[in-house]
C-alpha cells in the first residue's frame, strides 16, 4: 500500500501545484489543464479500485495487464511531479537574485505537465504497439558455405499478458515472421511476467512464426514463476510445468541448459539454451560448460542466453559460440529518438544491438512486449531479422 499511498500524495501534490499556477489563468489552457488532470486523477482512482478489490487468479491476462497500466499511470505522476518540482525550485532561485517572480515559471509548470501527460499517452497507445522489423548483418568467421544467407528471426520478452486488448498486434506480427521463411526462429524468454495463466491461448498466436529448420526457445527470469505474489516451491514447479507445456504447443524446442545439433542445407547448426535465473540485478545463469563443451568446434554454434550480460561467462566452456542472442534490457523501454541512447546503458554494458568479441557475435534485442509500465518511448517493439554471412 505504500506505492499507492506514493502515487495518491504525487497526484494530489499535482492538483495543488497546477491550481496555483493557474491562478489569473482564463480561457482555453485553464479548461484544457483541468480537464486533463481530471481525467488522469478518475483513471488513477478507478484502476486503484479495480487492482485492490480484485479477487480472482492475480496471474489473469487482465488483472497482469492492470499492474503495468498502474506502472503506466505511476510513471506519469512521479515524473510529472518531479518535472515540475525541479521547475518550481529553479524559479525559486531565479526570483532570489533577480527579486521578482518570473511569470513564465507558472506557464513552463502547466505546459510540462501537458507534455507529460501527452507523452505517456503516445507511449501507451501508439509507440508500445507499433512492432518494427529490425535487420542486421552478422559476418560469421569460417562459416559453412552453405549456410551463408541463413536467416535467424530473434523474438524475446513477450510478457505476454501486456498484449492484453491487443492481441491481433501480436497475431499480426507473428504472421508476419512466418512470412519471412527464416531458417531459424529463436525466442530468448519471457514468455509471462508473473505467472502461468497470462499465456492464455497465445500459443496459436505463437505457432504462425515458424522457422524452416526449427523455433527453438529458451527460459527467462520471469518464466520461472518466481515474481508471482506469494510464490513458494510449490508454485514454482507447476508454473515451470504448464509454460514449458504451452511453450512447446507454441511451436517451440524449448532447450533448458541443453543443446541440440540440427542439419539444415547439409550443414550441422548447433542450437543450445543457458538458463537465467534470479531478479532485477542478482541473475544466475546455467551451466554453460555442460551445455557447450560437448559441441565439436567445427559446427556453427548458436546460444540463446535470456540475459547477455552472461555472454563472456560462456567462455568456461573453453569456446564463445559463434553467435548469442539474447533480450531482457527492454532498452528500459525509454529511449532518445532514434534509439541511440538509452539510460539502460547506464544499467547494462550491454544493452541493445550487435556486439562482438575475438570474432564472435552478440545480439540484444529490446524486445516486444512491455513490463513494469505498459508504455514505450522511443523503443519500440521490435522483431530481428539476423543474416549470418561468411567472410
Amino acid at each position: 500500500m505504500l506505492f499507492y499511498l506514493i502515487l495518491l500524495i504525487a497526484d494530489l501534490f499535482l492538483w495543488f501545484l497546477l491550481l496555483r499556477e493557474l491562478r489569473g489563468e482564463k480561457g482555453i489552457l485553464r479548461f484544457v489543464v483541468l480537464l486533463v488532470k481530471a481525467s488522469v486523477s478518475v483513471l488513477f482512482i478507478i484502476l486503484f479500485l479495480r487492482i485492490v478489490l480484485y479477487r480472482g487468479e492475480f496471474a489473469d491476462p487482465a488483472n497482469a495487464f492492470r499492474q503495468i497500466q498502474m506502472g503506466t499511470i505511476a510513471f506519469l505522476l512521479v515524473t510529472a511531479s518531479g518535472l515540475c518540482i525541479v521547475v518550481t525550485l529553479l524559479g525559486r532561485f531565479m526570483a532570489y537574485f533577480r527579486k521578482r517572480k518570473s511569470r513564465w515559471i507558472s506557464r513552463l509548470n502547466l505546459i510540462i505537465f501537458l507534455l507529460a501527460v501527452f507523452a505517456v499517452a503516445d507511449g501507451y497507445f501508439r509507440q508500445r504497439l507499433e512492432i518494427r522489423f529490425v535487420r542486421e548483418e552478422v559476418k560469421v568467421q569460417g562459416l559453412d558455405p552453405a549456410l551463408n544467407g541463413l536467416k535467424i528471426a530473434l523474438v524475446s520478452d513477450l510478457h505476454l499478458s501486456s498484449w492484453h486488448g491487443s492481441y491481433e498486434r501480436l497475431d499480426r506480427a507473428m504472421q508476419a515472421v512466418g512470412d519471412e521463411k527464416a531458417d531459424l526462429v529463436l525466442n530468448t524468454g519471457d514468455f509471462i511476467t508473473f505467472g502461468w495463466q497470462e499465456f492464455g491461448r497465445c500459443d496459436t498466436i505463437l505457432l504462425k512464426a515458424a522457422g524452416e529448420a526449427g523455433s527453438f526457445a529458451v527460459p527467462g527470469n520471469h518464466d520461472d514463476g518466481s515474481y508471482y505474489p506469494g510464490y513458494d516451491e510449490n508454485y514454482g514447479i507447476l508454473c515451470r510445468e504448464r509454460l514449458k507445456s504451452k511453450i512447446e504447443a507454441s511451436g517451440y524446442t524449448l532447450l533448458i541448459d541443453s543443446a541440440v545439433i540440427i542439419n539444415h542445407r547439409g550443414a550441422d547448426i548447433a542450437i543450445a539454451g543457458v538458463n537465467t535465473l534470479g531478479h532485477r540485478l542478482d541473475m544466475n545463469y546455467g551451466d554453460f560448460e555442460k551445455v557447450l563443451a560437448p559441441l565439436p568446434d567445427s559446427v556453427l554454434t548458436v546460444l540463446l542466453l535470456h540475459d547477455p550480460e552472461g555472454w563472456l561467462l560462456s567462455s568456461v566452456s573453453g569456446r564463445l559460440p559463434h553467435l548469442t542472442v539474447g533480450g531482457h534490457t527492454h532498452g528500459l523501454q525509454i529511449g532518445l529518438p532514434g534509439g541511440i541512447w538509452s539510460p539502460s546503458s547506464l544499467v547494462h554494458e550491454r544493452w541493445k544491438g550487435l556486439y562482438e568479441f575475438k570474432g564472435r557475435h552478440l545480439y540484444v534485442t529490446s524486445g516486444l512486449g512491455t513490463m513494469g509500465m505498459a508504455a514505450r518511448f522511443f523503443m519500440p517493439p521490435e522483431i530481428v531479422i539476423l543474416t549470418l554471412t561468411t567472410y
